[in-house]
């Protein structure tokens, strides 16, 4: 699933950086719909298959490794939220709100920390997961509330991308 976030994110910053600099609102817009689409569908389908598989993959490196299947589950809440703005981080960094992917990056940073601290003595791996998932949850509120408050934009898998 992260494969696919990082390929889109990838590919598109440059269509950002272009469409930005040409000032074609109307074209960013349309083609930052796209990525998180192109994000989102194939992350979604990825997630069903992993988790549909995932106890007989974990299963190849050891019967130990199967417990872990939950945690397949746990993790893939977060990077399903992730996939569900799509490549707003890079979109945000490319033109010109480096601060704001600053911001919520350090913030799911602290928002993992104390979480691990707190969770993982009482409950372990799964408690991790927790921590993990949900900093990223925060990371794509932050990234999605400053899309819409500094560039007008409601970025999110069903909508329509602009304002």
């Amino acid at each position: 699933m992260s494969f696919i976030h990082f390929a889109i994110s990838a590919t598109s910053a440059h269509r950002f950086s272009s469409f930005h600099a040409s000032g074609d609102r109307a074209a960013l817009v349309a083609f930052l719909r796209q990525a998180v689409r192109w994000t989102f569908w194939p992350s979604l389908l990825a997630t069903i298959v992993l988790l549909a598989m995932g106890r007989p993959l974990l299963y190849l490196f050891g019967p130990e490794f199967a417990d872990g299947h939950i945690l397949m589950f746990i993790l893939s809440i977060g990077l399903l939220s992730r996939a569900a703005i799509g490549p707003i981080e890079r979109m945000l960094n490319v033109l010109g709100h480096q601060r704001a992917s600053a911001t919520s990056c350090a913030s799911a940073f602290a928002v993992n920390v104390v979480l691990c601290f707190v969770l993982i003595p009482h409950l372990g791996t799964i408690g991790a997961a927790i921590a993990i998932a949900a900093a990223l949850v925060v990371e794509t509120f932050m990234l999605f509330m400053m899309a819409k408050r500094q560039l007008g934009f409601h970025v999110f898998f069903w909508s329509r991308g602009g304002q």
